[in-house]
């Protein structure tokens, strides 16, 4: 733990002591904006297939504060390993892939960044922000976020740092994840760059689950968590990424500065290294062969990608959205991904050709294209395209109504058909997978509805007998989802609602699963002081949820037991007074009513009756 606060020590020394008035921006209430603020705003950004910014002011009021962990949010729905940091898989079904080779999807969405997952800041000076969480049983998070503009230069740094002992034995985990940007353009706009790094870590106890977590003696017996036996006492896993990416452009303008178009060269190199120990005591029921040795097992894999882009394009980068009536954007070039395994010493040499669009017309229509083939290597004859259309039916431009349309011919993920492990040895062959998406979509303002069916043909997963299987059923699903952030005054909620149903059993989800918070907001002394309390709940109907492989770091279908039908209840109060803001947090508080039933992956009980308490401080904005 001493080793995370001094990363923030060394983080927080970057700050300057100047400052400016305090910006106190409720983004998801009724409340105005103060003219008296130097604003911080924000937007996702591509690395490769980079396109125009779309910025939103950052949220600096109370509302999300108790949300410290990602998982907690309205919008996320996932099941995980019991504790903060570890495993976790969204329930609501979503398949995308991007261009290039992929060894394994790592299950850790929502702490693991990618470059996609960066932002891009506009702001006048500084703004910087750091968090701590501590939770019982022994759970502590530290969040921490630093961004300045200097002579044209933006520098942004972040930080995001867990250490979980959980309640149960052999689940401890460590998790730390940074990083760190920077960016410039030169005053006439024809130069410019932008690199980034990214670093994941996680080590923790990987104990399988608990060998008893589905008999009636766990659900009907009160016991220490410490005394049940798991499936791997002595096993843990050690899984770091590093990814860095490095972006120049070149603007085409002559003497009248007329713009002809910007070049750009995207450099990117990833090395992704995974770990699993584990001392055999006894026979591990999951685990019955053993390849190398039946006394210990030592499986590690090491791959390291690098992608060289070069393109074209008739809009520049990192620059913001248009605001013309009508445009036509185009953008195309060549990527080169050369991937290094390093266990099997195999490497892969592939080419991309990419191209997108996007049209407006009569201010109102938004027409974007993607397409891209892969020729050469593991990827041969891949193939991603995605169309869609909008259309924006009033002036503010909230109201909007569309449709996409997806289609991935797409090779398996690499492990799935070559892997050379302790106690796993395969060497398959598999066609490549069919997944057709197609997306209708009402949005107002933050309210959202949309219907989604997905066509599933020759979809690969790790079935339950632990093996690689391509399913032969084609499979169809429907979904139905909802978000709608209800505000009025200091009274608001936030629904999440989906319905999914998928043929044939080609992939496991819940009938119903949905978020419910509510909220209220007291100010006192004038508004200096405002108090929020408020609650959530989480419910999903009973299905066969996959579960997890420690010694694969994956999910794997499963046909034996089910979970779901358990209604999680939170409670959560937070004071903000100026810059600070302090909350409470109360989780699985009916979990007395419910029984031991708050498992959303088989054999991985969450905690029941916790508690945290947290700090949230913004320095500069």
């Amino acid at each position: 733990m001493h080793r995370y606060l001094l990363y923030l020590t060394v983080f927080l020394l970057f700050a300057n002591t100047n400052r400016v008035r305090a910006q106190h921006v409720e983004i998801d209430s009724v409340m105005d904006l103060s003219p008296n603020y130097l604003p911080t705003y924000y937007s996702t950004l591509k690395c490769i297939e980079y396109e125009p910014l779309n910025f939103k002011p950052i949220d600096t009021g109370l509302i999300y504060t108790h949300y410290f962990d990602p998982l907690l949010k309205p919008e996320n729905m996932y099941q995980d390993l019991g504790i903060y940091g570890q495993a976790h898989k969204s329930i609501i079904f979503n398949y995308q892939r991007d261009m290039g080779f992929v060894y394994q999807t790592i299950p850790y969405p929502l702490f693991f960044k990618k470059q996609s997952d960066l932002t891009f800041y506009k702001l006048q000076t500084t703004y910087s922000k750091i968090a701590y969480t501590f939770g019982l049983p022994k759970e502590n998070e530290i969040f921490a976020v630093f961004v300045r503009n200097i002579k044209g230069v933006t520098v942004a740094a972040n930080i995001y740092a867990a250490f979980n002992e959980g309640s149960f034995l052999s689940q401890t985990t460590n998790n730390l994840c940074g990083d760190f940007q920077i960016q410039y353009e030169l005053p006439n706009s024809v130069y410019g760059f932008r690199a980034s790094y990214i670093i994941n870590h996680l080590k923790c106890m990987e104990n399988g689950g608990l060998l008893d977590s589905v008999t009636p003696l766990y659900k009907d017996t009160i016991v220490k968590n410490q005394t049940w036996e798991v499936f791997s006492p002595n096993a843990n896993s050690n899984i770091t990424t590093h990814d860095f990416a490095l972006q120049n452009y070149v603007n085409i303008k002559n003497k009248n500065d007329v713009y002809f178009g910007t070049f750009a060269h995207d450099f990117q190199i990833e090395q992704m290294t995974q770990f699993y120990k584990d001392l055999h005591d006894t026979l591990n029921p999951r685990y019955p062969t053993y390849y190398y040795s039946n006394q210990a097992t030592n499986d590690s894999v090491r791959c390291i990608q690098l992608k060289n882009a070069i393109q074209w394009s008739n809009f520049m980068p990192n620059k913001e959205m248009s605001n013309k009536n009508n445009f036509f954007h185009i953008a195309g070039g060549l990527l080169h991904d050369y991937t290094i395994i390093r266990y099997n010493n195999i490497t892969y040499s592939t080419f991309h050709l990419f191209a997108r669009t996007h049209i407006r017309l009569f201010k109102v229509m938004n027409i974007t294209a993607n397409i891209s083939y892969a020729f050469n290597g593991y990827t041969n004859n891949d193939v991603i395209a995605s169309a869609g259309m909008s259309w924006t039916i009033n002036k503010e431009k909230v109201h909007i109504i569309g449709g996409d349309a997806q289609y991935f011919r797409s090779s398996p993920e690499y492990f799935m058909q070559h892997i050379a492990t302790n106690n796993y040895l395969w060497d398959t062959l598999f066609r490549k997978q069919d997944v057709i998406h197609f997306k209708l979509f009402w949005n107002y303002k933050k309210y959202n509805v949309s219907v989604n069916y997905y066509y599933l043909d020759n979809y690969i997963s790790l079935s339950e007998a632990l093996r690689p299987m391509q399913n032969k059923n084609i499979g169809n699903m429907v979904q139905v989802s909802t978000f709608i952030p209800f505000r009025y005054k200091h009274f608001g909620t936030t629904a999440n609602l989906n319905l999914q149903y998928c043929t044939n059993d080609v992939v496991h989800v819940p009938l119903f699963a949905g978020k419910l918070s509510v909220y209220y907001i007291f100010e006192l002394l004038k508004r200096r002081v405002k108090i929020l309390i408020g609650g959530d709940l989480m419910y999903n109907t009973p299905y066969y949820a996959d579960a997890y492989l420690p010694v694969l770091h994956t999910f794997y279908a499963q046909n034996t037991n089910l979970t779901g039908n358990f209604l999680y209840c939170d409670v959560n109060l937070t004071v903000s007074i100026d810059r600070i803001n302090f909350f409470f947090r109360g989780g699985n508080l009916l979990s007395f009513l419910m029984g031991k039933r708050n498992i959303t992956t088989p054999n991985y009980p969450s905690n029941s009756y916790t508690f945290y308490l947290g700090i949230s401080w913004r320095f500069f904005d």
